[in-house]
């Protein structure tokens, strides 16, 4: 979505209509900000990747944190290749 509305505003900067340009980058901003508040958190478990959409969020679970995302991610790697290995 933001690469339609750069690349759409690029478009009119080229023609030299700013005005047009501007809105275009409005337009994209505003329905960004719909959509961000429309949309629900979800919680993610960084082992199974399963996703829990009507969780709540009281406090028992943290942010998300990409190192330990990264973590799980390579540990899952990793196991994959030596369960290659031993085939």
């Amino acid at each position: 979505m933001v690469a339609s509305g750069a690349l759409i505003s690029t478009f009119f900067w080229w023609f030299m209509e700013p005005a047009k340009a501007i809105g275009v980058l409005l337009v994209f901003a505003l329905i960004d900000g719909v959509l961000y508040a429309l949309m629900r958190d979800v919680l993610v478990c960084y082992r199974c990747r399963s996703r829990h959409r009507r969780t709540a969020f009281d406090g028992r679970h943290e942010r998300f944190n990409l190192e330990t995302h990264e973590r799980y991610r390579q540990e899952a790697i990793r196991l994959e290749e030596a369960q290659r290995g031993t085939k």
